[in-house]
């Protein structure tokens, strides 16, 4: 089915703000193409989470597999390799490709090239994340701070000043330990810098640059098995982001 008629579908369930979308769409639909979904929620003071709904309404999984489908419409030669490339991804990294906002990329690795020090904060899982931007940040000589004890990133917080940057990956944002320590980094003048799944959650609403990535809580049978795919991707897109701005190699 075509953009239009999936539109025609659902068009009795659509309310205002995927009217809004809709019109943008089909008025801007080459310039969609270049826009995150950050972007395009900035254009039209739309909730991101209302761009992925309308999206769902109209069938696709995201943002970016309706940004697929305009492409292949007016561009009919890329449609089989590119419906291809959607297929083969799994869902989490197509829904975290919908959230990426480079803007906030830069954002990002600039605060970390000015940084005096960077404190990398995760517990449990998240834990392995900070080490990996760690070892990515500190192979081209930026001073970075990982722990695998929560009292040791809190006492390198404690001892820290607005010179330095907290950056805390956390899947749920939920960690009152974690949203502490960013609170005490930002009463001592630090930066912060969030690592998140994208939802509303009390780190986001401490830190200066948030970026995010798609993974809701799962567990099974007591097990944590969170979905981070979309964690790692993100993780990478930053390190590519420091190293083509800040590395001199």
């Amino acid at each position: 089915m075509t953009f239009d008629e999936r539109v025609q579908a659902v068009e009795d369930s659509l309310n205002e703000t995927d009217d809004t979308l809709l019109l943008y769409i089909r008025e801007h639909r080459e310039e969609v193409l270049t826009l995150t979904i950050q972007k395009m929620s900035q254009r039209l003071f739309v909730a991101p989470n209302s761009i992925m709904r309308f999206a769902k309404k109209l069938g696709y999984s995201g943002f970016a597999e309706l940004k697929f489908s305009i492409q292949s419409e007016l561009h009919p030669r890329e449609e089989t390799l590119g419906r291809q490339m959607m297929d083969m991804l799994p869902n989490s990294v197509v829904k975290t490709l919908d959230l990426i906002d480079t803007n906030q990329l830069q954002v990002a690795a600039e605060l970390i090239h000015q940084a005096r020090s960077c404190i990398l904060a995760g517990v449990g899982d998240s834990n392995i994340y900070c080490e990996l931007l760690g070892k990515n940040l500190r192979c081209v000589d930026c001073n970075v701070q990982y722990y695998t004890q929560i009292h040791d990133m809190i006492y390198a917080v404690d001892h820290a000043d607005a010179r330095d940057l907290l950056v805390v990956i956390s899947a749920r944002g939920e960690n009152p330990r974690l949203v502490d320590m960013a609170k005490n980094a930002k009463s001592r003048g630090l930066s912060t810098i969030s690592i998140t799944h994208m939802k509303n959650n009390p780190l986001v609403s401490v830190c200066d640059c948030n970026l995010y990535f798609w993974g809701e809580h799962r567990m099974m049978q007591g097990y944590n098995v969170t979905d981070r795919i979309g964690l790692m991707l993100v993780i990478r897109l930053l390190s590519e982001t420091y190293w083509k701005n800040y590395s001199f190699s």
